[in-house]
């Protein structure tokens, strides 16, 4: 796997991939993944577009105005994603307010 570069856009799948032994591989994160520490020195790839003072119902009714637009709730750096030239590139499909999604992604490098 020489030379394998991977981007994590997930807080538990960097944690995944760290615990197999793969860390080395890890070229980018996204800006909640933190753990474990020495992924905090890799470039972010990611940013929330909601607000994160207030209060939960604050934040959440944000959330749900953005959803309601039809639009992603985070961005994506995309010129630094193809600079990384990540082989791969881990996220979730679960829920489009936890994460990255693969939407996002190729919204992000579509354009």
């Amino acid at each position: 796997m020489s030379g394998l570069r991977i981007v994590s856009l997930l807080p538990s799948a960097t944690e995944i991939v760290a615990a197999m032994g793969m860390a080395d591989y890890l070229v980018g994160r996204s800006h909640q993944c933190d753990f474990p520490a020495r992924v905090q020195a890799l470039p972010v790839l990611s940013a929330t577009k909601v607000r994160l003072d207030g209060t939960s119902a604050d934040i959440d009714r944000r959330v749900s105005e953005i959803i309601a637009q039809g639009v992603s709730v985070y961005s994506v750096d995309a010129e630094r994603l193809r600079a990384l030239k990540p082989d791969v590139i881990v996220t979730q499909t679960q829920c489009a307010v936890c994460a990255v999604t693969p939407a996002d992604l190729e919204e992000a490098l579509c354009e």
